[in-house]
């Protein structure tokens, strides 16, 4: 059986390159379901999952705060599965920053549209209903999952 980036190489295609918000990877980490296999399928690597240290650092608080009861040792270990299943890149500068902040009302959220068009991903996968409005190219995690299942479905054909 070949792995994943075999038949990446084999095909030709490069992975899809996905932005990943902080909404997704909690629950990814945190509950069974969609954005916990679009975890999975990034650490496999059958799409290039990518995010900034500014959303890790989102993650990481969110994972403490006490809504899900977690120990340290617990967030450390969901923080570490994290950095296994996707790529964690450089925060944006503020020049980067300031292309994008008349962009959205929720200015929090400039961070996440910077980096996705900074990075130049094919995708951004997000629950923010902003960003899923405004952004041609985001997906909720379940619109990405069909469409990246779909393209593998077309590879065995």
């Amino acid at each position: 059986m070949r792995s994943s980036r075999e038949n990446e190489e084999s095909s030709g295609r490069k992975p899809l390159r996905i932005f990943v918000d902080a909404n997704t990877i909690v629950s990814g980490l945190v509950f069974e379901g969609n954005e916990a296999l679009l975890l999975k399928l990034g650490k496999i690597g059958l799409c290039s999952l990518v995010t900034t240290h500014y959303v890790i650092d989102e993650v990481s608080r969110a994972l403490r705060a006490g809504e899900f009861r977690l120990s340290e040792k617990e967030a450390v270990s969901l923080i570490s599965y994290v950095n296994r299943c996707i790529t964690v890149c450089e925060n944006m500068t503020p020049e980067q920053l300031r292309k994008y902040l008349s962009t959205l009302q929720d200015k929090k959220d400039a961070h996440v549209l910077a980096a996705f068009q900074e990075l130049k991903c094919d995708m951004m996968v997000t629950g923010d209903k902003e960003l899923l409005q405004k952004v041609p190219k985001a997906r909720t995690t379940r619109r990405a999952l069909g469409i990246l299942l779909s393209v593998k479905q077309d590879d065995r054909s």
